[in-house]
C-alpha cells in the first residue's frame, strides 16, 4: 500500500486543448497525499508534451507522478483498467483529461471518506457546454443502495464525481471489459456500487464536466458506441439477475432499458429493429420514473409512429443545437 492516501487516475487522448488547465487543478490540490497515474492510449497530439510542460511547474508533486504508456491504442476502458491496476492507494479518484476539478475535491472527498468509513463518496458536479453555460447536477445521491443504482441508470453513472475504495474492486474482481469504450462507466459503476456497504455525499459541486471536447471517446454515437450499448445493457442484466437479491432492481433494469432505448432513437436511429427493442418496457412506460421527453419518445416508439418520431427527434435536435 502507498504512503500516498488517494490515487488520482487520468486517461490520456486526444486532450491537447484542455490537458494544461486539468493538470494545474490536479497540481494544484490543496491535499498532499497523492499520487497521480497518467496512461497515454497512444495519443496521435500534443497532449503527453503539455503535460511534462505543467509537471515542470510543480517539483513538489514530481516524485509522485506516474505516466504509463501503452504499447498500442487500446480504447478509454482499457485505459480505466490500467490505471486502477496501476493505482496503490486506499481511495481512488478518475478524472478526465478534458475536464478539470476545484482545488479542495481531493481533500473534501477523503476527509468525508475518513469521517464516514465510505465505501464511495459522491458530489455534485458542474456541466459545461461550449456556449460556456454552466449548470449544476446535484441530483446524485441517495442513502438506498437501489436508488442509487437507479440514479446510475437513469442519468449518472460517471467515474469521476465519485471517490471509490479501491478494495471493493479488488475484492470483487471487478474489471472494466477492454473494447468497451461507450458506456464503461455505466456497465462498472453499478457493480461496484451493489458491492459497497456505505456511501457519503459532500454536498458541494467539485467536478467541472466538460461537454465541447469532440475529439474525446464518447463524444460521438457511432454504430461501435450503439453495439457498446447494447452490450453493457445485457451485461448488466446478466449480472443482476444473478444476485440473490434480483428482484429488488427488476424495476430499475426496466428503467435502464427505457432509458437507453430513448437515447439511442434519440440519437436519430429509428430503423424497425430499434423501434422493437426491449418489448418488455412497452407495457411499463407510465410506471417507470422517466423525464417527459423520454416517456413521449418511447409512446411514439411503442405506437409505431415513425413519422411522428422523427419529428419529435429533429426539433429535439434543433433545440439542443441552440444556445
Amino acid at each position: 500500500m502507498s504512503e500516498n492516501k488517494v490515487s488520482v487516475l487520468v486517461p490520456i487522448y486526444g486532450v491537447e486543448k484542455y490537458i494544461e488547465k486539468c493538470a494545474h487543478t490536479l497540481f494544484s490540490q490543496t491535499f498532499t497525499d497523492i499520487e497521480y497515474i497518467f496512461v497515454d492510449d497512444c495519443t496521435k497530439d500534443e497532449s503527453i508534451k503539455k503535460l511534462r510542460t505543467i509537471i515542470a511547474h510543480y517539483p513538489d508533486r514530481n516524485n509522485s507522478i506516474r505516466i504509463i504508456t501503452h504499447e498500442k491504442n487500446k480504447g478509454v476502458a482499457a485505459t480505466r483498467q490500467t490505471a486502477i491496476d496501476a493505482a496503490t492507494c486506499e481511495y481512488f479518484l478518475f478524472v478526465d483529461s478534458d475536464d478539470f476539478i476545484e482545488k479542495d475535491m481531493v481533500e473534501l472527498l477523503y476527509n468525508k471518506a475518513i469521517e464516514t468509513s465510505a465505501d464511495i463518496v459522491f458530489c455534485p458536479f458542474y456541466s459545461e457546454n461550449k456556449f460556456h453555460d454552466s449548470k449544476i447536477f446535484d441530483e446524485i445521491y441517495s442513502e438506498d443502495k437501489v436508488e442509487l443504482i437507479n440514479i446510475c441508470f437513469k442519468s449518472q453513472p460517471a467515474f469521476w464525481n465519485k471517490m471509490i475504495r479501491r478494495q471493493i474492486i479488488v475484492k470483487n474482481n471487478i474489471k472494466i471489459p477492454a473494447g468497451i469504450n461507450y458506456g464503461e462507466d455505466l456497465l462498472v459503476v453499478p457493480k461496484i456500487i451493489y458491492h459497497s456497504d456505505r456511501f457519503a455525499l459532500v454536498p458541494k459541486p467539485l467536478y467541472h464536466y466538460i461537454q465541447n471536447n469532440t475529439d474525446s471517446y464518447t463524444s460521438k454515437f457511432s454504430e461501435k458506441s450503439l453495439k457498446d450499448t447494447l452490450n453493457v445493457i445485457e451485461n448488466l442484466q446478466v449480472f443482476f439477475e444473478k444476485l440473490p437479491d434480483y428482484q429488488k432492481y427488476k424495476k430499475i433494469l426496466l428503467t435502464l432499458k427505457a432509458v437507453r432505448k430513448a437515447k439511442i432513437l434519440r440519437s436519430g436511429r429509428i430503423e424497425k429493429l430499434y423501434i422493437e427493442l426491449f418489448p418488455e418496457i412497452n407495457s411499463k412506460i407510465y410506471k417507470l420514473d422517466l423525464d417527459l421527453k423520454t416517456k413521449i419518445i418511447l409512446l411514439l416508439a411503442t405506437a409505431k409512429q415513425r413519422i411522428l418520431l422523427q419529428y419529435f427527434v429533429k426539433i429535439l435536435h434543433r433545440n439542443s443545437g441552440q444556445k
